[in-house]
């Protein structure tokens, strides 16, 4: 009797050392969205969602919860970037009436489900138009635009976060600078910023061709993240 115990423990113990591991490796292999921008979906428009994976594959699906009021509408394989993460796009409709408030995103990918990602849908957000590039050239360490801002809560700020991405062929080009802005009034004004120019992939200047696509966004005070402008930068 007591043997057999015993050796049912053994038995137990071993299982457990066999079962353990293959999930903790389950787990490791958990695919991560390495990236996410803009984060914030505003209410009553279709908002572009840059998520960078550690694959080449297609995303087949995206999936947000709660889904009340969000559509994912969209799914567009982007560019290959530094060899290790692939940039895809997102197109996420929200209604007007969605609850404001935090959700999640998970991509559905041929290796698995990807590891939760926060995204919020904000109460209010900055505005952003009439982007304008004033300056590209390829002998310059930077090129210069400005885009009027609009923010109902007035807490834009003297020096937002203007989040951009260049993509010059194959390799974009993520980054951040401080923009300065001009205030026309209470809640409105011009910012400029001087974003710097994408490096080509030998590792200096800019691509041979000249055309770069450009995405641009800001951020006020509290961190609430704009609308994303797009355009395609020629460099002289």
């Amino acid at each position: 009797m007591y043997f057999g115990t015993r050796s049912s423990i053994v038995i137990g113990f071993t299982l457990l050392a066999c079962l353990g591991p293959r999930l903790d490796l389950s787990e490791a292999q958990q695919v991560k969205i390495e990236g996410v921008f803009p984060r914030q979906l505003p209410r009553g428009q279709a908002t572009l969602i840059n998520v960078a994976v550690p694959s080449r594959d297609a995303i087949q699906a995206a999936e947000i919860s709660p889904s009340a009021g969000v559509k994912v509408s969209g799914i567009k394989l982007g560019q290959n970037f530094q060899g290790a993460l692939t940039w895809s796009e997102l197109t996420i409709d929200v209604a007007t009436d969605a609850a404001p408030g935090n959700r999640t995103l998970v991509l559905l990918l041929p290796m698995g489900r990807t590891a939760p990602v926060t995204i919020v849908i904000p109460s209010h957000v900055p505005n952003i138009s009439e982007l304008r590039i004033l300056s590209a050239q390829s002998s310059q360490p930077t090129l210069e635009l400005q885009f009027a801002a609009v923010d109902a809560s007035a807490d834009l700020g003297n020096s937002p976060y203007v989040w951009f991405m260049i993509a010059c062929g194959d390799e974009p080009f993520p980054g951040v600078v401080r923009g300065k802005v001009t205030a026309r009034d209470k809640g409105n004004g011009v910012v400029r910023a001087s974003v710097p120019n994408p490096p080509n992939p030998a590792g200096g200047g800019t691509p041979a061709n000249g055309k770069c696509d450009l995405q641009v966004r800001v951020t006020d005070s509290g961190g609430i993240e704009s609308n994303t402008l797009k355009t395609t930068v020629d460099f002289k």
